[in-house]
């Protein structure tokens, strides 16, 4: 089960990096397809570059001194991140050539699964590392800000029930508002 997991997790990854799927239509008539969320750690944590310091010094208010100790924390970051991105990047485009080929064995298509995984949970490591030399240049209020700029970037990640389709996610239906007093309550939808 696992395994499985594991693998709708790649193949997650490989549709939010390369996009393979973004660009492509359903046939005429044919519903789009939907695939259910699943957790992509990377995605979840790829805003950790030095191109969001602007975004964080006006959200937490950073100091002279903090916005200094931000940029040069991410820019390091990132640039040590560079190797590891490759090494991703082209584990990935394996497995996704491996996924692809009808004469690759199970153990073959496995073996590229681990090693794209490996490299993924690797800048996975780094960014979660570098999230938390983050949070220790804050202030306790800038935390708590920080921390609901995290809260709003995965909230689609956290909630059930949104789908993916071929061009991304499909949002959720607004809600409906609440039955004026007297009117019975409308039925739920079948699930």
């Amino acid at each position: 089960m696992r395994g499985i997991a594991i693998v709708l997790v790649v193949i997650c990854a490989l549709v939010c990096a390369t996009g393979a799927f973004g660009q492509a239509a359903p046939p005429a008539g044919a519903p789009p397809m939907r695939l259910e969320p699943r957790p992509c750690a990377l995605m979840m944590l790829r805003f950790l570059r030095p191109s969001v310091v602007p975004s964080l010094v006006k959200i937490l208010s950073l100091t002279d001194d903090q916005t200094s100790k931000v940029t040069d924390l991410l820019t390091k970051a990132d640039e040590a991140a560079k190797p590891k991105v490759e090494d991703q990047r082209k584990a990935t485009k394996d497995f996704a050539t491996a996924l692809a080929s009808p004469d690759a064995s199970q153990a073959a298509l496995v073996t590229a699964f681990e090693k794209a995984m490996k490299a993924e949970t690797a800048i996975a490591a780094e960014s979660v590392k570098t999230l938390f030399a983050l949070r220790g240049l804050l202030t306790d209020q800038q935390k708590a800000d920080f921390t609901k700029m995290i809260e709003s970037r995965t909230d689609a990640w956290r909630r059930e029930g949104m789908g993916m389709g071929l061009g991304g996610p499909t949002p959720l239906p607004p809600p409906q508002p609440p039955p004026a007093a007297g009117e019975p309550k409308p039925a739920e939808p079948a699930k």
